[in-house]
């Protein structure tokens, strides 16, 4: 990464996957301003699928959904496998639900995308977000009953259950099923995702906690 950093400032020209490689690296530990630099230089010339997936989340994630929503557009759905057009739609329909404010075209978005994919992994991979967005648009019951689905799914990987455990956790601390909470949290958690998820997975805690009265412990938590 400090190699690829170094090179910028020069006259030397890094290969694109190196510079691809350095602004994931940079997405990952959270360097968003680094990470958006990065991937700029690497899809300047060469402008391939990983290298805008990386550079439109750098943007999303920095609040200029837009921007990001611009750069998703560069990708062309059609010709992508559906490993790629996971790694794709999953952006694309955060960004507009969180991002944009668009909750109904994210919606909608998602199950257009439901019906391309074939493989149970993928499509309950798509539920589980569905599932947030319901818990976000005001409709915990209805949200719950999707993460439950997922959760109980054989096909459901880390990330569709770290979608479905987080927003079960926040559900039922919000439906006052407050035993259910931690369950739910530590097992989106050990699904191994950071960031909004794990925000997402505390503030269930905190909300059951603050909900029946052991502030103390939410304080702590």
């Amino acid at each position: 990464l400090r190699v690829a950093v170094l090179a910028l400032d020069s006259d030397v020209h890094l290969p694109t996957d190196e510079l691809v490689s350095a602004a994931t690296e940079a997405l990952r530990l959270g360097d968003l301003e680094l990470s958006e630099r990065l991937a700029r230089a690497a899809t300047a010339t060469h402008p391939d699928f990983t290298g805008l997936l990386t550079l439109a989340y750098a943007l999303a994630w920095q609040g200029r959904g837009r921007e990001a929503d611009t750069v998703l557009g560069q990708i062309e759905p059609a010709g992508l496998t559906e490993d790629q057009l996971m790694a794709w739609a999953l952006p694309q329909a955060a960004n507009q639900f969180w991002m944009l404010s668009e909750p109904e075209r994210a919606t909608a978005f998602l199950k257009a995308i439901r019906q391309r994919v074939a493989t149970p992994r993928a499509q309950t991979t798509l539920d589980a977000l569905a599932a947030t967005f319901a818990m976000n648009a005001g409709a915990p019951q209805r949200a719950l009953g999707l993460a439950l689905e997922v959760l109980a799914a054989p096909a459901a990987d880390d990330t569709a259950v770290g979608w479905a455990a987080s927003t079960a956790a926040l559900s039922c601390a919000r439906l006052g099923a407050f035993d259910r909470v931690d369950a739910m949290a530590e097992r989106a958690l050990a699904a191994g995702h950071p960031g909004l998820l794990r925000f997402t997975s505390g503030f269930g805690q905190t909300t059951a906690l603050l909900m029946s009265g052991r502030l103390d412990q939410a304080t702590d938590t």
